[in-house]
This record gives structure tokens, C-alpha cells and sequence, in this order.
């Protein structure tokens, strides 16, 4: 008997925890990630290597890995804790967002001396350069002919690092991964906003595995282009993501967002915002590759 309370505490115990440390909704589920890498790999210019711009299925299957990576199943939480916060940045105060540094650890500084926590914050303006570095080494030693007899391996690698990067890419392209409101208006008495907390999963899963393909917006997404300053460039980008925020949430009381229901103004706010994730990573990818030469 004793034997038996003590794993029933335990369960409970456990049960408690998984409840608690709860990820957050995943940007886009497994579709959305899937179509923006695959877009994305469609808009590769002709002076990029045969084997990345030939690589879109496996780009595509790679879209949802960060998220593999949160399986609540597995016995430590160890993985998942470190993960989570690298998929958004709550951007409450935009004007607290300029001139952040191009680092993880002194961004980690500067929240805390803020009073902020960075696991709550999130780091993923850092997943997203971070990710685009590691590309852009990866196609450095592609083109080092010291490494020729490696290049297969390589090759590998680049596909698996910019596949992975297009998760993170694609959560800064998801409004709700870039506010405090990341499922439902909280902490404010504005009674037109919707507390309703399934939107998160209703906004970016269901509605786009009922109503969304890649033709859908892939004409939206223009041929891939050289940024001038990738951390800059990435930070516009999420900027730009979080100013759909009140968007999306005047929607919820005007625009449908249940599958077959939905209405023509959901899709096309979807579509855009899914388009915008491919036209950055398409760009990211591009950039990674005309920086590894070291020529500007």
C-alpha cells in the first residue's frame, strides 16, 4: 500500500510539473513550418549551390525540428527548458528593443538589469542570428578547396542548420510569438480584445492545416535577396511581425478562424504572415551564402 502512494505522489507530482513548465503553442505547427522552408527554398537565385537549391525537401521536413525538440514525453525536462524561450520575444515596449547587442549574453544582462527574466522574454531574435551564423560558416568551409574530400559532409550539415534555422525564422513571423498576448489579451481592461486562450492553436495549427498550401503564398514571396546588416534586418523583421499583434486580435471578433468557416480576410492575414517568414528565410539563406566569400 505504502509502494502505491508513493508512485501516486510521484505521478501527481509529475503531472503537476508538466503542467507547469508548459511550452508555449508551436509557431505555425507542423504544416505552416513545412510550407514556409519549402517556399523559401523555391526563391533561391541560380548563383546558389546546386545541392542547397536542390535540397527542399529535406528543408521542408526540417521546418518543424526545433519543436520535435519539446516532446513533453521524455523523462527530463532538461532539453525543453533551455529550448523554450528561444522561439519568441515578448516585444511590450518596442523602443526598449533599439540598439539591442548582437549577443545572447549581454542581451541576458541587459534584461536582467531591467528587472526582466530572459527565460520569460524569450531569446529568439538569437535563435534566428545565431541559426544564420552557422549557416554562413558552413558555406565558408563548402567553398574552402582545403576541405574538398569533406564537402559531402558538409553539404549535410548546410542543409540540416538552415532547415533548422527556418523554424526560428518562421516563429518571428507568427504575431503571437512576439508579445506578452501570446494566447489571449492579458492584463488588460480593453473588453474588445479576446481573453480566449485557444486562439493561439486556432490562429496558427488548425486554421492553417484547414485552409492553407503553399500556392496559397508563394506569388507573395519574391526572389531571395541580399540583406545589408542581417541582425538589423532581423530585428525590423520581428518588429514588424509584433506591429500585426492588435491586428490579428481586432480580427478575432470580425474575421472566422475555424476551418472550414473561416473567412476570406483570416486567410489572407495568414498568407501574408506566413510569406513574410519565407521571403526573410529565403533572404537569410541567400546572405549566409555571398557573406561566407568575405566579400562585401
Amino acid at each position: 500500500m505504502r509502494n502505491r502512494v508513493i508512485a501516486l505522489t510521484a505521478l501527481s507530482i509529475a503531472m503537476c510539473l508538466m503542467f507547469v513548465s508548459a511550452p508555449r503553442s508551436r509557431a505555425w505547427g507542423d504544416d505552416g513550418h513545412r510550407f514556409i522552408n519549402l517556399v523559401a527554398a523555391q526563391k533561391l537565385p541560380d548563383d546558389m549551390p546546386a545541392f542547397f537549391r536542390n535540397a527542399s525537401t529535406r528543408l521542408s521536413y526540417l521546418g518543424p525540428e526545433p519543436d520535435r525538440w519539446r516532446d513533453t514525453r521524455e523523462l527530463y525536462s532538461a532539453l525543453r527548458e533551455i529550448n523554450g524561450p528561444d522561439h519568441f520575444v515578448d516585444i511590450d515596449k518596442p523602443e526598449n528593443f533599439d540598439g539591442l547587442p548582437d549577443d545572447r549574453y549581454k542581451y541576458t544582462d541587459w534584461l536582467r538589469t531591467h528587472g526582466k527574466d530572459p527565460k520569460l522574454v524569450g531569446y529568439l531574435p538569437y535563435s534566428i542570428l545565431e541559426g544564420y551564423e552557422k549557416v554562413q560558416v558552413m558555406f565558408r568551409l563548402w567553398r574552402d578547396p582545403q576541405r574538398a574530400a569533406e564537402r559531402e559532409q558538409i553539404e549535410q550539415n548546410i542543409v540540416y542548420y538552415a532547415g533548422v534555422l527556418g523554424h526560428y525564422v518562421a516563429d518571428g513571423s507568427q504575431p503571437l510569438h512576439a508579445t506578452i498576448h501570446y494566447n489571449g489579451w492579458s492584463g488588460s481592461t480593453n473588453s474588445n480584445l479576446s481573453t480566449r486562450e485557444p486562439l493561439h492553436g486556432r490562429f496558427e495549427s488548425e486554421f492553417v492545416r484547414a485552409r492553407i498550401k503553399p500556392d496559397d503564398f508563394s506569388s507573395l514571396v519574391k526572389p531571395a535577396e541580399r540583406l545589408k546588416d542581417p541582425f538589423a534586418d532581423i530585428m525590423k523583421y520581428l518588429l514588424e511581425t509584433y506591429s500585426n499583434v492588435d491586428k490579428l486580435y481586432a480580427m478575432e471578433k470580425t474575421a472566422r478562424w475555424e476551418g472550414s468557416n473561416a473567412s476570406p480576410e483570416a486567410k489572407k492575414f495568414v498568407a501574408e504572415r506566413l510569406a513574410a517568414g519565407s521571403q526573410m528565410l529565403a533572404n537569410l539563406w541567400y546572405t549566409a551564402w555571398l557573406d561566407s566569400s568575405g566579400k562585401s
